[in-house]
């Protein structure tokens, strides 16, 4: 019996608008078995596969459907869509432009050009296809917001701003675009209009972690702390399973000196979410930066009676335990067994080679390293352990990995003009720095004892001493790097990119470090750096003018609560405009000293920059 084209194209209409898409895409494939070009049915073919997660019929479909109606306006804007977001915006592009030809006032084929321009970093011309946009849709939220990230994109911030603040005023309930401004005002480094916009956003309805977590960041740099854990502590209602919410409640809890357990939202939520093995291991995680000892214990025992899923990591924390209630067998049998189970799992390799080294089993800690490190050569915290591991055995491979002669540079970040001294800039850059540190404790999972540690990157602050010291140590940092040997082959001299200029230097993360009375560093490294550093801003008098170590940087010796009893190798005096740099996985610390005055330091790691 001859089939009704007509008839079978509704039928596969009303399979896809009921959501029956395999049942639309098996009579899709009747249909072009007798009309092979026919361009609803490719069309609505490569409609279905995509919502089934079919690639290929989906990319398939579409061209042959462009094939024969290279004009159809849905077909450009899907396909193109669908192009964009399987990681092909180059060839999304040219579909997206012919759209908007072929339609100049249709406002989707605006909004698609300008997100494909905007995935393919063309902001000069995402920002005129926004704007055209805006033209023709005023009241479209997300035109403003396309049109604020290329302006962000171009590093216009304040056009960035000042279009949002018009969208505002033209849509005043609009919780995304408040949302956006908080974004943008947080990126100026306006902290205190950063809150504003993120608590109107929560007030008319917009609900994320990032909410939470943003608001309680802007309110902590407005010098309000403790209004910042009130507010991310409120986020937890909505959002209990957030791991990086509940660090961030936990954090702000212990720096502003919160009165009640820092730990106990993590340790609720762990309880209500029994299933969830990742709460149990943050929460035990935190009660282990604060040494309840007793306490991570007992939360151990009780995920592991509670239904969890028995993970890796939970394992690990189990027989790391055995290891420090010094049951050494049982430690290394629980150990091996993990290895038999999980022979990949460079974690546990990690977390066994620490307590053998703890254990003074250094060699068989050293080969576990080295296996973690054929997974991740450049894995910081396998280095750092793996050379105290070869120290311990007077092995002469040691020094090639660590060369503390070598690999500590010290040079002096120059003075920008205008100032007749380091002493005069570096000065004005301690009293702007002194006023960025709004918390009354030490982190708690960082190294800083007896002071204090800015939050976020340090580098996003828009005053002006600060982004002026970014540059200048940019230039340092350029100039050290400049004699780098040619080692391709070596963990950290191979990471050398030559010919990086100050433009080219890539932070991962810096931050500036206030210490006081009986202040030091733990000794610890740097897991997510290539290079670490310490620049000293204002050193107390009594380290300038100590006749011992008191308040020097040290080298060489790992964590004190170790255990491994290596003493530091070499030790470097602070003083002001000094910047030392040295491998992300050299251990360091500060010997501690006593005095009424601040010290302050800036430290930043950096990555190679490709």
């Amino acid at each position: 019996m001859k089939r009704d084209l007509r008839q079978d194209v509704q039928s596969i209409q009303a399979h896809l608008m009921q959501g029956r898409f395999d049942a639309g895409i098996k009579l899709c494939r009747e249909v072009l078995s007798y009309a092979p070009r026919e361009p609803n049915t490719l069309y609505m073919l490569g409609v279905a596969a995509a919502q089934i997660g079919d690639a290929a019929t989906t990319r398939d479909a579409f061209s042959q459907a462009l094939t024969v109606t290279p004009d159809r306006i849905d077909l450009l804007l899907n396909f193109g869509n669908f192009l964009r977001e399987t990681a092909a915006p180059a060839e999304a592009l040219p579909l997206h432009q012919r759209a908007a030809s072929l339609a100049p006032q249709m406002p989707d084929a605006w909004k698609a050009l300008a997100m494909t321009q905007l995935r393919l970093d063309l902001c000069d011309e995402a920002l005129f296809s926004a704007n055209k946009l805006i033209s023709i849709s005023p009241k479209d939220e997300s035109a403003w917001e396309l049109a604020a990230g290329a302006a962000q994109r171009l590093k216009r911030l304040d056009e960035a701003v000042s279009m949002i603040e018009r969208a505002i005023r033209l849509i005043p309930g609009s919780a995304m675009l408040n949302y956006a401004l908080g974004q943008l005002c947080r990126e100026q480094g306006n902290f205190k209009d950063a809150a504003i916009a993120y608590q109107t956003a929560h007030t008319l309805g917009f609900d994320s972690p990032d909410l939470y977590r943003n608001t309680a960041e802007s309110l902590l740099e407005s010098g309000r702390s403790h209004d910042a854990v009130a507010f991310a502590r409120l986020g937890l209602d909505r959002h209990s399973t957030d791991l990086e919410l509940h660090r961030v409640v936990t954090r702000l809890h212990v720096e502003s000196n919160s009165p009640g357990d820092a730990v106990e939202d993590l340790i609720i939520a762990a309880r209500k979410h029994r299933t969830n093995p990742s709460l149990w291991e943050t929460a035990i995680g935190f009660l282990k930066y604060l040494d309840r000892k007793g306490d991570q214990r007992a939360l151990l025992a009780e995920a592991l009676a509670s239904g969890c899923p028995s993970t890796p990591g939970l394992q690990s924390l189990e027989a790391i335990g055995l290891g420090d209630e010094g049951r050494r067998d049982g430690m290394v049998s629980s150990f091996e067994r993990l290895l038999d189970l999980y022979p990949t799992e460079t974690g546990i390799k990690f977390d066994f080679a620490v307590q053998l080294l703890k254990a003074n089993e250094p060699d068989r800690a050293e080969s576990l390293l080295v296996d973690a490190l054929k997974i991740d050569p450049q894995d910081q915290l396998a280095l750092a352990f793996r050379c105290s591991a070869l120290r311990m055995m007077n092995d002469p491979r040691e020094p090639t990995l660590v060369d503390y002669d070598r690999m500590v540079f010290d040079v002096q970040v120059p003075v920008p003009s205008g100032y007749s001294s380091a002493a005069s800039y570096f000065g004005e850059v301690a009293e702007v720095l002194e006023t960025l540190h709004h918390t009354q404790a030490h982190p708690i999972d960082q190294s800083v004892r007896g002071g204090t540690q800015t939050n976020g990157f340090l580098f996003r602050i828009a005053e002006p001493l600060v982004k002026s010291l970014e540059q200048q140590i940019r230039l340092a940092v350029v100039d050290a790097i400049s004699r780098f040997p040619n080692d391709p082959r070596h963990p950290f001299w191979g990471r050398n990119v030559q010919g990086t200029s100050a433009s080219d230097v890539l932070f991962s993360g810096a931050w500036s470090v206030r210490l006081r009375a009986q202040g030091y560093h733990t000794n610890h490294v740097h897991p997510k750096g290539w290079i670490s550093s310490a620049l000293y801003i204002a050193v107390p008098d009594e380290v300038a003018g100590a006749t011992d170590d008191a308040g020097y940087i040290q080298f060489g010796a790992p964590e004190d609560k170790l255990g491994l009893n290596l003493p530091s190798v070499r030790t470097v005096k602070p003083e002001v405009g000094k910047l030392v740099l040295f491998p992300s996985y050299m251990w360091h610390g500060t010997v501690p000293f006593e005095s009424s005055q601040s010290r302050i330091t800036v430290a930043f790691d950096i990555v190679p920059h490709k």
